[in-house]
């Protein structure tokens, strides 16, 4: 194989042509003979010289044969001119193959040195492997090469524009001598292909690398670290067009192909590291982008590649992460920094200084340094037009940025036409689902509203509403939950943007009513959706056996994780413990996001979301109660810290007809005291103050409701923020009566389940009960767990009555209700756990398991048998809500938690509760039943037999825990509604059968 100018292209776009070797010792020259070969070992700073003597028109071959260091390999002519440097076998150990054609007679030199990304001491065996005439073919490959050679030089110094006609030049001299579909021409590909990225030509650089892997993946096949880092590269092309989902998937791939033949230590790898770290920042992500920026500073500084254009790159990147998580201080130091070195480099006019000048414009702009700002952006968009001209997509954002400016000092006559330039360059470069776009038209729609124009800014809001709509259909497609969560989280300001539109701005106008109303439909909960489509493609589909292999590495190392978190030996170093959950969830996360990519594509296309289609889903009878918590936005305000007021409650009332209608409730920390007083006295039957409390949060939350509410008789409500705490039931009117007593009442995530409710799953197994489960008691007192668990003999009487009502179920009790046997089962009708649940609350210190895990699916599980002995640092005897998760329970009617504590959990605004209630949703169930309250196991014996009977009876699943819980409150002393508030239903209302 003949030279390679991809990994001169690599050096020359991050970092190495443009940065120095380290210094040299002096050159140790040596001759160069036919049939011998010299074996040599090699370090970096190193320069092993060979000559030889040649004939004009000779053609010599030489191989060099690595020996765990790469080499690069220079060719230089009598009078010292460099002809070519190679470095074609990037993989340490391989052979180098040169070619060299004397032009004229004299003594040439073959300059030997590590390749600049080589760290490790190795060794090489150089020969010449032959001699003969040179032909047309050798004379114009060895001008390709000096062509190459050149032009990675003027790219090196930032002069990419003239590169590229060499370049050009050299791939139409090795298409002439070796055909259309040589590996040689694939590399010549590649670095026309750099160079059309260096020159934002992102449309000639995807033609030109497609084409690069088409040669590579024939020449070299799929595994090569050419092919991947090919691959890679038209990655980076789909991160920068808006791709993240298609990125994503490319990247995995690459990386580990790249990992595995190159290791870490290596520039390949750091520029997929750079890539991921985009997608990060693009995923609204800065903690990960964070981490993953530092990991490249530290592998460059490793590798003593600093004073380099990929040092630069890696300090502006990382400047970007931290100017996302708002620590401008630290943003400016290492924008300034790479500016720096950039500037000397590449000039004070390359694109990218622009890129520099683009983010201090930002920070000056949030420090309200409007003329700082403006002279920033200006310069960025001078040096822009100078390289681009005046329509390409990369000018658009600097005009978007230079309207905000204008927008924030109060000139929106100048503002409006740089966001509807910005907007109609675009419009014709980039995908309307673009980021770019989204930030344009949101600034439209601001201006809009600032200026009182509602009209155009509901239109614009709208527009902006299907972008992102757009964007978390394809995002949430891949990634990790952590990941999903960071991506909805970064959406969080546009939700808040529309919801103030209409309660702030346009409260009598329904077409911002209806658009408010569209958006919390939604995106609430849209992270548990997505993850539990990603779980029920998995288990209903015929998945391959890669897919499959996946999925049981995610169970062990789910259940490795739950055994450490919740480990009841004291480890020798807490700090260990710490560091193994955090590889454990890394390895979780990563095994998520390669799930998420596999079965992206054999997920069927959902019903679209739209207030007609959740209308038509919703009983005539009945009220969808939307809440969320949302911040006020003041489009008028000149920096984003200041625009987003206090967060507020709001709710949205969607009746089957009509048209839905809002009401903004309140500052949250208010309602969120009164929630916490109200909890307070339901939690205490003696409470004599709990139906003053009831009423003072019914007043609060549903009473501005009710005329909304209109004939009602059944409230199907989605709590948000600490509402999903309360048990809307016990909120007592102005008379003193009890929701319950008016109306039914059900729970769900969002107002989108009424969707996927209408889609049921066949039932083919006999329930299962778990009741009474033998905890034993501690044996060893230094094994004791931090909690004790009381045995819970009426558990088993409420498993006895209920299987008289259900004959078929299969009953676990005692010795029998373990975790191993729980995780067993498959998918039953109907899943009755009757045992001790719990959630540990995050106190950050204290309590060592509680502690021991930042993920509250590890904080929160049931108990079961064995509990109390632990063996080894083994959890038997707890089943956490992460494991819950993956059981499977798809075409399971009902979950009943019967259980202390099984509906609380972290509370996620726009997420609900992660907990229990979150894992047995993911596993698959349509219905769970769940305790907000541990209440006496005798007061929820009856209450679930009552319960159960009705079941059995036909009734709903919503209808007959309400008639258990009006016949618990008729009951004798238990009007207080701890007796019988605590227990709510979340999902389907309808009865077993599945109907309502």
């Amino acid at each position: 194989m003949t030279r390679s100018l991809l990994a001169i292209s690599v050096l020359a776009t991050v970092p190495s042509a443009v940065a120095p070797l380290p210094s040299r010792k002096a050159p140790e020259i040596s001759r160069l003979e036919d049939g011998r070969t010299v074996e040599r070992q090699l370090s970096r700073g190193d320069d092993h010289q060979y000559r030889l003597t040649l004939t004009s028109g000779d053609c010599l071959r030489i191989a060099v044969e690595q020996r765990g260091i790469d080499v690069a390999v220079q060719l230089r002519d009598p009078a010292g001119n460099v002809i070519a440097d190679i470095d074609d076998e990037v993989r340490p150990r391989g052979e180098e193959h040169v070619d060299l054609v004397a032009d004229v007679s004299g003594v040439f030199t073959i300059a030997i040195a590590a390749s600049p990304v080589a760290m490790a001491i190795g060794g090489y065996a150089i020969r010449i492997d032959g001699r003969q005439q040179a032909t047309a073919d050798d004379r114009q490959l060895q001008n390709s090469r000096r062509f190459r050679t050149i032009a990675a030089s003027r790219e090196a110094a930032g002069r990419y524009e003239e590169a590229r006609p060499l370049l050009e030049h050299a791939l139409s001299l090795s298409e002439r001598a070796r055909g259309l579909q040589d590996a040689d021409v694939a590399m010549v590909l590649f670095d026309l292909a750099e160079n059309a990225l260096e020159t934002r030509d992102d449309a000639r650089a995807r033609t030109l690398i497609q084409r690069a892997i088409g040669i590579y993946e024939q020449s070299f096949g799929l595994d090569h670290p050419y092919t991947a880092m090919a691959r890679a590269r038209l990655a980076a092309i789909e991160q920068r067009a808006g791709n993240g989902p298609k990125s994503e998937a490319l990247l995995q791939q690459s990386m580990a192909i790249i990992e595995r033949e190159l290791g870490t230590d290596h520039l390949w790898y750091v520029r997929c590291l750079t890539t991921q770290a985009n997608l990060r920042i693009a995923a609204h992500d800065p903690e990960k982008a964070e981490a993953l920026q530092l990991q490249i500073i530290a592998i460059l500084e490793r590798i003593q590649n600093t004073n380099t254009i990929q040092y630069a790159v890696a300090l502006h990147n990382l400047g970007e992460a931290y100017l996302a998580k708002h620590d401008n201080q630290r943003a400016e130091d290492l924008l300034q920094r790479s500016l720096v070195v950039t500037e000397a480099i590449e000039g004070p006019d390359s694109y990218r200084v622009s890129t520099k000048l683009q983010n201090l414009a930002l920070i000056a702009r949030d420090e309200k340094d409007y003329p700082k700002a403006l002279d920033y952006n200006t310069r960025a968009l001078s040096i822009r037009e100078r390289i681009l001209g005046g329509e390409h997509a990369d000018i658009a954002p600097l005009l978007n940025n230079l309207g905000v400016i204008y927008h924030v000092t109060g000139d929106d006559t100048r503002a409006l036409p740089l966001f509807f330039r910005s907007l109609e360059i675009r419009e014709k470069t980039v995908s309307p689902y673009h980021t770019g776009m989204l930030n344009t038209v949101s600034n439209i729609a601001r201006t809009f509203a600032a200026a009182g124009d509602l009209g155009e800014a509901i239109a614009f809001e709208r527009r902006a509403a299907d972008i992102v709509e757009k964007q978390l259909t394809l995002n949430l497609a891949v990634g990790s939950e952590r990941e999903k969560l960071a991506f909805v989280r970064g959406n969080a300001a546009r939700t808040d943007q529309t919801i103030s539109l209409h309660l702030k701005q346009a409260p009598r106008d329904p077409r911002a009513a209806s658009l408010a109303a569209l958006v919390v439909l939604q995106r609430k909960g849209r992270v548990l959706d997505a993850m539990t489509d990603m779980f029920e493609t998995l288990r209903q589909r015929d998945a391959n056996p890669h897919d499959s292999t996946l999925f049981d590495q995610l169970r062990r190392i789910t259940a490795e994780l739950a055994k450490t978190a919740l480990s009841a030996d004291v480890p020798a170093e807490p700090d260990e413990q710490q560091r193994t959950i955090a590889v454990l969830e890394t390895q979780r996360e990563q095994l998520e996001a390669a799930l998420s990519v596999h079965s992206a594509e054999f997920r069927a296309d959902t019903q679209p979301v739209t207030v007609e289609t959740v209308q038509s889903a919703i009983p005539e009878d009945a009220a969808l109660l939307e809440y969320t918590v949302f911040r006020p936005f003041d489009p008028r305000a000149e920096r984003n810290a200041e625009a987003f007021g206090p967060p507020h409650y709001a709710a949205y009332v969607v009746r089957r007809q009509g048209s839905p209608v809002g009401v903004d409730l309140g500052e949250t920390a208010a309602i969120d005291r009164a929630i916490k007083d109200l909890r307070s006295s339901l939690r205490t039957p003696a409470s004599a103050d709990v139906k003053a409390r009831a009423n003072r949060l019914y007043e609060t939350v549903l009473a501005p409701l009710r005329a909304a509410i209109g004939t009602a008789t059944h409230l199907v409500i989605s709590p948000d923020g600490a509402l999903n705490l309360v048990p809307f039931e016990a909120l007592a009117d102005e008379r003193g009566a009890y929701l319950i007593e008016q109306y039914e009442t059900s729970y769900v995530t969002s107002g989108r389940d009424l969707l996927r409710m209408q889609v049921g799953h066949q039932t083919i197994n006999p329930p299962v009960i778990v009741a009474d489960p033998f905890f034993g008691e501690p044996t060893n007192k230094t094994a004791t767990r931090a909690m004790y668990f009381a045995p819970l003999g009426a558990t088993g009487l409420e498993a006895q009555a209920i299987k008289q009502l259900f004959s078929d179920a299969t009953l676990m009790l005692g010795s029998e209700a373990t975790k191993e046997k729980l995780q067993q089962v498959n998918a039953p009708a109907i899943l009755h756990i009757a045992s001790h649940g719990f959630f540990l609350e995050d106190t950050g210190g204290g309590d060592a398991q509680a502690a021991a895990a930042a993920n509250p699916l590890l904080r929160s599980g049931l108990v079961l048998a064995g509990a109390n002995q632990p063996q080894h640092g083994s959890n038997a005897g707890i089943l956490t809500a992460l494991e819950a998760s993956g059981l499977d329970l798809w075409g399971t009617k009902l979950v009943t938690l019967s259980a202390c504590d099984t509906g609380v959990g972290e509370i996620r605004n726009g997420e609900g509760v992660y907990g229990l209630r979150r894992a047995f949703l993911l596993a698959g169930a349509e219905t769970v039943v769940m305790n907000l309250w541990p209440v006496s196991d005798y007061v929820a014996r009856d209450l679930m037999v009552t319960y159960y009977a009705g079941l059995h009876a036909g009734l709903g699943r919503g209808e007959a825990l309400r008639n258990a819980k009006l016949a618990i409150m008729h009951g004798r002393h238990r009007q207080h509604p701890y007796f019988w508030a605590g227990v709510i239903a979340s999902g389907e209302w309808a009865n077993l059968d599945g109907e309502r």
